[in-house]
């Protein structure tokens, strides 16, 4: 289980990819709103999310180096 770890996460609003939200997006308390991009290369959109929309995931390590996911990569 050492190439396990427990992220953030949340759905990007066009596409559906899972992102994974970094550490320091989340640190910032003060913030209603988060901005963040998806990471899927053929999506790219913008948006912001409330830090309570986010789910946690334990995730392989490729797919957290990857910095998103689809849920059927999660079985």
């Amino acid at each position: 289980m050492s190439d396990r770890i427990v992220c953030s996460c949340i759905t990007c609003p066009k596409c559906g990819t899972w992102v994974v939200v970094e550490r320091e997006m989340t640190r910032e308390t003060n913030k209603e709103k988060v901005n963040a991009t998806c990471p899927d290369p053929e999506c790219g959109k913008q948006f912001s999310f409330s830090p309570g929309e986010t789910k946690v995931f334990e995730l392989p390590m490729n797919l957290f180096e990857r910095r998103h996911f689809y849920r059927s990569e999660l079985s």
